[in-house]
């Protein structure tokens, strides 16, 4: 009898073992042949995982049947597993056969689209080599490897692919979070003073931004030049809806469809008049002369401007008697000594003429009056001039101008220019490497490959484990019913024994 149950505990073991060698061991090796899916910056957050999903429900269904037939076919085991058997060869040979016959177009359709819309057909393979010999694992590498360069650029953080908001609104107002969008947004519809770009919207404030800019350049224009041309007509049309707004008119007298206010007709003027809670962003005496006395003190402390001042007696430059620039250029340099600075060079007559005087020097007055009203805050709970303007083009490219550089500024990421992400006195950014057309060329390939790993490459993944193992998965399900029946009869044996 201690026989048998040795034998019994030995097959139980194959059982298992052979079991574990089917539909286990598939579901395992899709798993690492779906990782370079999973760590794809492009996949969804279902795609990621979409292959294991798909392997998941084939072995679900293999279970199905196998209680389905259990209770069809309660005596005979080995029909019971032949039956099993059939059923998990159709099944696991199903993302092949799809793959093969259906598949294709599918693919075929997404990269004529992209090909059509301007890409080279050499940024893709034909379906025949995606299904042979495609490396998966190093075109997502790659991939993967473009956007991290491209959010290393533009200061994005490698972390923050979903953005961050970091302080909130500077009036308080509410911070709302769209998932979909992967945004933080303002009660004015614009993103929120503190949010850090998340990648889908680094990418798609350069795309309004280049896509609007190289529209108007294939036409001859200059979109800053149009864009500034009908802001200026918006702010001297008494009747435009922006001095409508301002003025805090009824929302029936616009011309904007659908306009409300955002909270009351008086928001503006509890943001930008003279107690507006907006004025403490503006620039005052006091924060004028602690700007200076922070540059004063970068540039004292530069070896280049110290460097370049040392030069100054080599140059046809008339300095007033007894002036040393660099024993002002400290943490204590005013605003004051700054202008004795500028009249003492003799640029004071010029700066005034810049501002419509004929004076031979400024004072700063002058200066304050030059920098009055001057902010790059805009207000949370207020409308933005642009939101006023009625041509769709120019709106689109006004709003991705502002994010890319105003509130690009404030969260350290410019997102246009020569130089991007954060610049700042220490810093002097990063050169930027894209070219306007290069970028938008770069996104749409992300985009081709975002299609594709949606529909195409889980499917595929779970096609190349299935072909190597549907055989073994049939042959390993038959074994394991075989140990089974088995068992069965040991267990028998056990109760005939008992029973003399």
């Amino acid at each position: 009898m201690e026989k048998v149950r040795r034998k019994i505990t030995i097959l139980r073991v194959l059982q298992v073992v052979f079991y574990a060698l089917g539909f286990p061991l598939f579901l395992h090796l899709v798993m690492l042949a779906n990782k370079p899916i999973a760590e794809s910056y492009l996949a969804g957050n279902i795609t990621a995982y979409l292959a294991i999903i798909i392997a998941a429900v084939l072995w679900v269904v293999v279970i199905l049947i196998q209680l389905l037939f259990r209770a069809i076919c309660r005596k005979n085991r080995m029909a019971r597993a032949v039956w099993v058997a059939l059923f998990a060869a159709v099944i696991t040979l199903a993302p092949v056969l799809y793959s093969d016959f259906l598949l294709k177009n599918q693919y075929d359709e997404i990269v004529d689209k992209y090909v059509e819309d301007g890409l080279s057909e050499g940024n893709f393979y034909n379906y025949e080599k995606i299904l042979t010999a495609y490396n998966l694992e190093g075109v997502l590498k790659n991939l993967n490897t473009d956007v991290e360069e491209y959010v290393e650029v533009f200061n994005l953080e490698i972390d923050a692919l979903e953005g961050k908001n970091y302080g909130g609104n500077g009036d308080g107002s509410l911070v709302t979070f769209d998932e979909e969008a992967q945004a933080y947004y303002s009660p004015n519809g614009m993103f929120s003073d503190g949010y850090l770009f998340s990648l889908k919207q680094a990418i798609a404030v350069q795309k309004a931004y280049y896509e609007n800019k190289l529209a108007y350049e294939a036409e001859g224009k200059d979109i800053d030049m149009e864009l500034a041309k009908a802001l200026v007509a918006l702010e001297n049309d008494p009747s435009s809806d922006w001095n409508k707004y301002k003025n805090g008119a009824s929302a029936s007298s616009f011309d904007k469809e659908g306009f409300e206010y955002i909270d009351s007709e008086d928001e503006y003027e509890l943001a930008y008049g003279e107690d507006g809670y907006a004025k403490k962003f503006y620039v005052t005496d006091d924060r004028l002369d602690a700007i200076v006395s922070v540059i004063g003190g970068k540039l004292g402390s530069s070896e280049q401007v110290k460097a370049l001042l040392g030069m100054l007696p080599m140059l046809p430059i008339d300095l007033p008697e007894g002036l040393d620039i660099g024993s002002l250029l400290t943490e204590d340099l005013t605003v004051d000594q700054l202008i004795d600075v500028i009249n003492g060079l003799g640029l004071g007559k010029t700066l005034a003429g810049l501002m419509g005087s004929t004076a031979e020097t400024i004072t700063k007055d002058d200066l304050m009056n030059l920098l009055a009203g001057y902010s790059n805050y805009q207000s949370p709970s207020t409308y933005p001039i642009f939101y006023f303007l009625e041509d769709e083009a120019l709106q689109e490219y006004a709003y991705a101008n502002y994010y890319a550089t105003t509130h690009g500024t404030k969260v350290g990421s410019i997102l246009v220019g020569e130089k991007v992400g954060a610049i700042t006195l220490d810093n002097g950014g990063t050169v930027n490497p894209y070219s306007a057309q290069g970028l938008l060329d770069m996104f749409k390939y992300w985009d081709a490959q975002t299609e594709l790993i949606n529909a195409v490459y889980p499917i595929v993944t779970v096609r190349s484990i299935a072909l190597k193992m549907s055989a073994s998965i049939v042959f390993c399900l038959l074994a394991a019913y075989w140990f089974t029946s088995k068992i069965d009869d040991q267990y028998a044996m056990l109760k005939l024994a008992k029973k003399q």
